[in-house]
């Protein structure tokens, strides 16, 4: 994924609560930030972390590709709906409250995840999980707030930022580590357990350190908002995974048409209770703001090319070219390194520079995409983690170069009252989009597997040919066992279901049995077969990411023609307001 970045310091000077209880130890400082540090570490670490398992858990559950994009999407989609209702509920409620009810929930439904016979049991797991994630999210901001002096935030919101970074690009590592480790032969199964120990752990210590806190004007949820916002979410989302392998059917198109219509209707709702002055789940007056207004579409846009990236890359380090989870996720190193220093290089920046920084990290990205588009290009069949350091370094360095100063852009106008709201309407944005660009990605990236499959299996013909007619074998048969070949492996690239075998596929080994030809010979054909087999999956592979990756440059120019309609920087001094984490 990539480094989040939020801006928070100017949260420092918003009364977040006034009733703040001391937990049941007395204790109410540092000794509790370990324990918000650990959920934050697991709720994003589970964002990425299933990317590089996402062979293992196909082979395991026969899950087809749309299984395993509900996998990944759900919980996103999950948690950004449950974010736009969370931190009001904290509000309300209680924060520690919250946070314990989601850590709870967030570790048994890892247990679920990873005990899961079926995938449909793990995508009802990551849903659940996203949900109770989503609870706890917004808490941990607002219990730093009132639990820390002014003197400690700087401190403790540091810590926070390098927390966050450490998990959202430690993912696919640990994940690989995890696999390889293999341990009691779980496989997959423990990157979801290892998370029921932490977070029993967690758990435990908020019992008994975590001091009760409310706000002293928050007294209503608008429960029909946050209906109609996840409504919407899951009508979008849910055709946009399942439609390519369901063949789309009308009701399918008919709930992504209705999926506009209700989102809709919250935005209409929204305005009508904050025209009445009811509570609204989002700030209406911050939206108005322009770089509110723009700031939101951009996050949507720009974050709908960088989770889907990943989700692709995995499935093709892996599925297309052998990586082992291990190796798949020490490729990716690169890009956590880039973005790790080039966010530390934004922090020493003037904030007047933001919107530079924002150009150049978009103009960049789309650079690295270009670059390894062209790489693929050249090095085709012999690809290797190591011939890819430099592009995914570059795109690493293009992501921190935009996201911390596009935080502090984009809410450097938002009035001070209204900036708890436009944060999390932000982070929101940013799930939705992450897990919208998995959807669509998906759809593309599958569609070229199949569309490209043919040309991917005659490539492999002459030498196939050459074979067969050395054998002694007449044309006509010849030819029969070429166009089984294609058909086998269009057949396959298209099968909703990758642990299964078509029925054409079969048919070559059958075709080879009744040939005419020694026992010998028969087994030379067999080792030829699955040999162009595995080269016209690899090149099929190569292509449709290829030309997958065109879509991640349309993203990235998109974002920087938007980032062109943010307004500039303040001419007020706020840079006491931005402190990028």
């Amino acid at each position: 994924m990539l480094v989040l970045s939020m801006v928070v310091k100017v949260m420092t000077g918003v009364e977040l609560g006034v009733e703040v209880e001391k937990g049941p130890l007395g204790r109410t400082s540092l000794a509790i930030l370990p324990i918000i540090l650990a959920a934050t570490f697991m709720q994003l670490l589970d964002v990425s972390i299933v990317n590089v398992a996402i062979p293992s858990i196909q082979s395991h559950l026969h899950a087809s590709f749309g299984s395993v994009e509900a996998v990944v999407a759900g919980y996103q989609l999950s948690f950004a709906a449950t974010l736009m209702t969370a931190s009001r509920l904290g509000d309300v409620f209680g924060r520690r409250r919250l946070f314990l009810i989601g850590m709870a929930g967030f570790a048994i439904a890892s247990g679920l995840c990873g005990a899961a016979p079926y995938v449909s049991v793990l995508v009802f797991g990551r849903v659940v999980q996203g949900f109770f994630s989503g609870l706890m999210f917004p808490q941990v901001l607002s219990i730093i707030q009132v639990t820390f002096p002014s003197s400690q935030r700087s401190k403790v919101f540091g810590i926070y930022g390098a927390t966050i970074g450490l998990a959202t690009i430690a993912g696919p590592l640990i994940g690989g580590l995890l696999i390889k480790a293999n341990i009691a032969n779980l496989d997959w199964r423990l990157i979801f357990y290892v998370n029921v120990p932490i977070g029993v752990a967690a758990f435990v210590g908020a019992l008994f350190l975590l001091g009760e806190s409310k706000s002293s004007t928050s007294s209503s949820v608008d429960s029909m908002g946050a209906f109609l916002i996840t409504a919407g979410l899951v009508m979008a989302l849910y055709p946009l995974i399942e439609g390519r392998a369901s063949s789309w059917p009308n009701s399918m198109v008919a709930m992504l048409i209705g999926s506009v219509f209700v989102i809709g209707g919250f935005g209409v709702h929204q305005y009508l209770r904050y025209r009445h002055g009811n509570v609204t789940l989002v700030s209406i007056e911050a939206i108005r703001t322009r770089s509110l207004g723009v700031g939101l579409i951009l996050f949507l846009i720009f974050f709908l090319g960088i989770a889907p990236f990943f989700f692709a890359f995995s499935i093709f380090l892996q599925e297309g070219n052998g990586f082992s989870p291990l190796a798949a996720g020490l490729t990716t190193a690169p890009f956590a390194i880039g973005s790790v220093l080039s966010s530390f290089l934004t922090t020493r920046t003037r904030s007047k520079d933001a919107r530079i920084l924002m150009l150049a990290g978009s103009l960049i990205l789309a650079i690295s995409m270009w670059l390894l588009i062209r790489l693929l290009y050249h090095v085709g069949a012999q690809l290797s983690g190591f011939k890819l350091i430099v592009p995914l370094f570059i795109a690493g360095i293009g992501v921190g170069l935009f996201v911390g100063p596009a935080s502090s852009l984009v809410l450097a106008r938002v009035p001070e009252e209204a900036i708890g709201s436009a944060s999390g309407s932000l982070s929101t944005v940013q799930q939705i989009g992450g897990a919208l660009g998995v959807a669509l990605i998906a759809i593309i990236f599958f569609g070229f597997l199949g569309a490209n499959a043919n040309q991917a299996a005659r490539a492999q013909l002459p030498p196939i040919t050459a074979e067969l007619t050395s054998l002694g074998l007449p044309a006509p048969l010849v030819k029969v066992g070429t166009n089984l070949f294609v058909t086998c492996i269009h057949d396959r690239a298209t099968e909703k279901n990758p642990s299964a075998l078509p029925h054409s596929c079969i048919e070559v080994g059958g075709a080879i049995q009744i040939a005419p030809i020694a026992p010998k010979e028969k087994k030379q054909l067999v080792s030829m077969f699955l040999n162009a087999a595995q080269n016209a999956a690899q090149g099929d592979f190569l292509v449709s990411l290829r030309d997958t990756l065109s879509f991640e440059i349309a993203v990235f120019v998109l974002t920087f023609l938007l980032t062109l309609a943010l307004p500039g920087w303040p001419k007020e001094n706020l840079d006491e307001r931005a402190i990028v984490i």
